[in-house]
């Protein structure tokens, strides 16, 4: 009788003990959830391009370990503005870490634009301003910076710096995408000359 007993709770035994094992090889719930991470770059493009016609110019900084801050490496990383001229600028980032498969991290910021902000500051040079009014906008109506506007005044001058800084909003809320998060993509310096 006890052999039969035994006998008759093996099935079950190896139910619960199936289920245990099911169960512990899910998630956690109680873990974080898949959060979007910070992006590996390593290669960031400003594009400019004089309103009302003119020849497009690129600057890019390479960013080995996309630990930045970098400073601007001559030439590549140099922009010229005229004085009296506006820009529209673009912004591009990649993870350029695989030479055979650049990845374009642009596309992805844009999709998470509730997330992120390009912060631009200009030092150095004046009469050169980045109106906040010109930078593109998450769904939110939150400044996003793919997209902006370089104004050089008719009395621009000088050289200095362009420091382009990627903002990822995941431990805060971006809100009104005025304050930088504590959470840094990007953050380079290219040199910007007005003549």
């Amino acid at each position: 009788m006890k052999t039969s007993l035994v006998r008759s709770r093996w099935p079950l035994l190896l139910a619960v003990s199936a289920l245990f094992l099911v169960t512990a090889c899910e998630d956690d719930p109680a873990a974080p959830g898949d959060e979007n991470e910070q992006e590996l770059i390593t290669r960031i493009t400003i594009t400019l391009t004089p309103v009302g016609g003119g020849t497009t110019q690129t600057a890019t900084i390479n960013d080995p370990d996309g630990m930045g801050p970098l400073p601007p490496s001559a030439p590549s990383a140099v922009l010229q503005v005229a004085p009296g001229t506006t820009y529209n600028g673009t912004v591009r980032v990649f993870d350029a870490s695989n030479p055979n498969d650049i990845e374009d991290i642009t596309l992805e910021v844009d999709e998470e634009a509730e997330e992120h902000r390009f912060f631009y500051t200009l030092s150095g040079v004046n009469g050169v301003t980045i109106p906040t009014s010109s930078l593109d906008t998450d769904a939110n109506g939150a400044p996003l910076g793919l997209t902006f506007q370089v104004v050089a005044a008719a009395n621009a001058s000088g050289t200095g710096l362009l420091r382009v800084l990627l903002s990822h909003y995941d431990d805060t809320p971006k809100g009104n995408g005025s304050v930088p998060s504590n959470e840094t993509d990007v953050d380079v310096n290219f040199q910007i000359r007005v003549q």
